[in-house]
Parts: structure tokens; C-alpha cells; sequence
């Protein structure tokens, strides 16, 4: 009896698409990484809203978490030698006498200099800012530093020589356009004159330059209303950011 002919099996090959299956777990796995180090640097907002009130405490006085602050700047209602207690939010692993200097010795520079008034204080989810008004620091238009400013860039210098801290310098601008052959926008106006204030701050007061970065805002992150030369003055600015620590080592 003649056996049915078997036809001959083509060999087996790999699916074309077994790559999605290692690839979905690559991103699967990428995914839950971010996930990971999100919630692991995330700023715990009850925290940072708890120390926003120990400098308020302390420093009898109104400090923001962002915006324009409505009352009264610091320097005008703040009462000295009370203790500032940092030790909540995103400054927690600060040494906390540490950050309360710095918010202490700025205040001291806005009550016994009346010229110094409009120098404002704010905490943010990225660190203690110190806001800079332009004329302190520079002519209209311009990004050298005026020598009247000296004495009180020495008196930051030697504050900011105290902390280990990452300090963020940031210029920031007006809406009115500038277009001169130096300075074709605000970007370059802003971003000149934080530099400058860097290097101000690192060459001339031998601050450690590995802790310094230097930023240029334009017009884009304003204080205040632009529509108001009130506002335009306010916005006029270069902020100081102190970053935090965070399990000792600068953001």
C-alpha cells in the first residue's frame, strides 16, 4: 500500500515582531524609572506651604511662593533678631541655621539701608530668592554694573560665602523693547547682566564659580504688571536663587 506523500515543513523562523515584546519592556521599565526619581524629588507642597510660614513667623512679614506679593515689601514691616526655622519643605536637609542666616543678614541689609528698601525676599519650590531691583544695580538700559553697587554686592557676597548652596543668578526685564547694536532684545539685556553679576560676584569676591549659573528671562517672567510703571520698575530685576540641598548635594 502506497503511504500518503508528507509534504516537506519549511523551517521555523523567528516572528518578525518579537522585538516590540523587549522593547515595551524597555519602556515599561524607562517609565517606571521616572516615575521612580519623580517621586523621590518632588517637593512635598504641605512642607514647602509650612516653611513659607516659619520665615513669615520669623521675620514678621509677608513671603510668597510666587507671583507678586500685594502687601508691603519685607523691609518695611519686618522686625529684626527673631529666629527662622527652615527646617520643613525642600530645605530640610539644609543645615538650618544655615539658610536662617541668609534670610536674617538680607533682612538686616533692607532695614539699616533705606536705599535698599525694595530688596524682597521670596520662597519658591526652587530655593530663597532675592529679588534685585535694577536701579540698585544698573543703569537704565545698560548691563555694567554701577559702582554705587558695591557696597552692597560685598555685603552679599560675603553672605552667600557662608553656604555650600547652588546659587542661580537670573536677569529679568520689562516689556518695553530695547534695540541697540549691543542689546538687540531684552534676552540679551537680561542675560548680560546676570552674567555680569556673576562674575562681579566670583571674581571680584572669589565666590566658588562651580556653584554659580547665570540666566537671562527677558520679559517673560514678571513680577508684576507690565501695563503699570510701578510694575515695570518692580519687574526690572536680577533675582538671586538659593537653591536647597537636598541629601547634601545642591539641585
Amino acid at each position: 500500500m502506497r503511504r500518503p506523500r508528507v509534504p516537506p515543513t519549511e523551517p521555523h523562523t523567528p516572528s518578525r515582531d518579537r522585538w516590540l515584546v523587549s522593547y515595551a519592556d524597555y519602556v515599561t521599565l524607562l517609565l517606571a524609572f521616572f516615575v521612580t526619581i519623580y517621586a523621590v524629588t518632588r517637593l512635598d507642597s504641605e512642607k514647602l506651604l509650612q516653611a513659607q510660614h516659619s520665615i513669615q513667623r520669623a521675620l514678621n512679614a509677608p513671603v510668597f511662593l510666587g507671583g507678586f506679593p500685594l502687601e508691603p515689601a519685607i523691609g518695611e514691616v519686618a522686625s529684626p533678631g527673631i529666629k527662622v526655622d527652615l527646617t520643613a519643605a525642600g530645605v530640610r536637609h539644609n543645615p538650618p541655621s544655615q539658610i536662617e542666616e541668609v534670610a536674617q543678614d538680607v533682612q538686616k541689609i533692607v532695614e539699616n539701608d533705606q536705599e535698599y528698601r525694595e530688596i524682597r525676599l521670596m520662597v519658591t519650590a526652587r530655593g530663597l530668592v532675592i529679588h534685585l531691583p535694577e536701579f540698585l544695580l544698573f543703569p537704565s538700559g545698560e548691563a555694567g554694573i554701577r559702582p554705587e553697587a558695591g557696597p552692597l554686592l560685598e555685603k552679599l557676597a560675603a553672605i552667600l560665602r557662608k553656604i555650600p548652596n547652588q546659587v542661580m543668578v537670573e536677569g529679568h526685564t520689562d516689556n518695553i523693547p530695547i534695540n541697540t547694536p549691543q542689546f538687540p532684545s531684552n534676552w540679551e539685556l537680561s542675560t548680560q547682566r546676570a552674567t555680569n553679576l556673576l562674575r562681579y560676584l566670583v571674581e571680584k569676591h572669589r565666590l566658588d564659580p562651580a556653584r554659580f549659573a547665570a540666566a537671562g528671562y527677558g520679559e517673560y517672567a514678571p513680577l508684576a504688571d507690565n501695563a503699570t510703571e510701578s510694575g515695570r520698575r518692580l519687574n526690572r530685576r536680577v533675582d538671586l536663587v538659593i537653591k536647597p540641598l537636598l541629601k547634601n548635594k545642591p539641585l
